[in-house]
C-alpha cells in the first residue's frame, strides 16, 4: 500500500478533539484522522453505543481533572 504524507490545518477545537481521542485511545493522530475520513466517505467502522460514548466522555472528563488517574492501555484492555 502506498502511503502519502500530507499537512492539514485544523481549527483549535478539532485539534483538541483529535488530541483527546488519541490520548484516551492510545492511537496516533494519523489513525484518528484516517478513521474520521473513512467515516466521512462511508467506509464501515465501529460505532460506539450511547452508553459507550457516555463512558468515554466521563473518562475524558476525569482525565482532564485528574491526569494522574491515567492507566496503561494494557491494564484497560484486560478489563475489557
Amino acid at each position: 500500500m502506498v502511503v502519502r504524507k500530507v499537512a492539514v490545518t485544523l481549527p483549535e477545537e478539532l485539534y483538541l478533539l483529535v488530541e483527546r481521542a488519541r490520548s484516551i485511545e492510545h492511537r496516533s493522530r494519523s489513525e484518528v484522522i484516517q478513521e474520521a475520513l473513512r467515516t466521512h466517505f462511508g467506509e464501515p467502522i465501529y460505532v460506539p453505543s450511547d452508553g459507550e460514548r457516555r463512558q468515554l466522555v466521563e473518562a475524558l472528563d476525569v482525565l482532564d481533572r485528574e491526569p494522574e488517574s491515567a492507566r496503561p492501555w494494557s491494564e484497560v484492555r484486560e478489563e475489557l
